[in-house]
């Protein structure tokens, strides 16, 4: 009954969907796998796809490898969908890679069109930088962009301003150039407005030192005033301002009454010469 049960390990590594050329190929000694990100059937294959090429090709690994190692950066459904093809089905790398874009060909992030470009605008208060990470996304969901095509869509796509006109007056030659523009200029605005806020909390620290100072500082009670009676104010009589020289108003005037004496003495009644 042993000799008759297969291994399932002994299965797995006889049953790869390989030309014999490439399971039969020497792997060099001195040849290391790069890191790369696996593959569980859920994201886009064409990212996985493009990103393990890049890196066999900087390595300059031959054709059998790119086919053989490919198996590592998959993991559970993944793996076991190209564990699953039908032995000897897959001749070369290209083959293998068409293989698998066709069946995860649903998880393909669609692009979005050129025309969508139009639909970007750097709002009302945002920032140049905040503008820029936004507009640099929302490109690369499109695919093969014009190099001037690019440059007339950001350049509109800007709030008008000092950018704006010097994009205008002096086209870039290139969408790079433009870019490049931008992004110093973005560095800039960032550091006018952290110097402003430097500037404006430093004068209103030294504000808020000065009135606290103030404030900490204790006040004399106040006593209650006391008036004295010799500071009461003095009220004169009113005298007109006379309208003629004194000697003149001394002339004009009657004589004095005569003293008390006197008055009595003529105001005394007669005697009766009969009495």
């Amino acid at each position: 009954m042993e000799g008759r049960t297969k291994s399932p390990g002994r299965t797995l590594l006889t049953a790869l969907p390989f030309f014999s050329e490439i399971m039969s190929y020497k792997v060099p000694g001195d040849f290391k796998f790069p890191e790369q990100a696996t593959f569980n059937g859920s994201g886009d294959p064409r990212e996985h796809l493009l990103s393990y090429q890049a890196k066999m090709q900087v390595l300059g690994v031959q054709d059998p490898i790119m086919c053989r190692a490919f198996l590592p950066t998959l993991k559970r459904p993944a793996q076991r969908w190209l564990v699953a093809l039908p032995p000897g089905s897959i001749r070369n790398f290209e083959e293998l890679a068409d293989r698998f874009m066709s069946h995860y060909v649903a998880n393909i992030k669609p692009q979005k069109d050129l025309t969508h470009l139009g639909d970007v605008h750097q709002e009302e208060g945002e920032s140049l930088k905040t503008y820029l990470a936004r507009w640099k996304k929302e490109i690369q969901s499109i695919e093969e962009v014009e190099d001037q095509t690019a440059l007339t869509f950001f350049i509109e796509s800007l709030r008008s301003g000092q950018l704006y006109r010097d994009l205008r007056d002096n086209r870039p030659a290139t969408y790079a150039e433009a870019i490049h523009m931008a992004n110093e200029r973005a560095n800039t605005e960032q550091a006018m407005k952290h110097k402003r806020q430097r500037e404006v909390g430093g004068s209103a620290s030294g504000k808020r030192t000065r009135v606290e100072t103030k404030e900490r500082r204790p006040e004399a009670p106040r006593q209650p005033e006391v008036r004295r009676p010799y500071d009461r104010p003095v009220i004169h009589p009113y005298r007109p301002t006379p309208q003629h020289p004194v000697h003149e108003i001394q002339a004009a005037a009657p004589p004095p009454p005569p003293p008390i004496e006197e008055r009595v003495a003529n105001e005394e009644p007669a005697r009766d010469p009969a009495s």
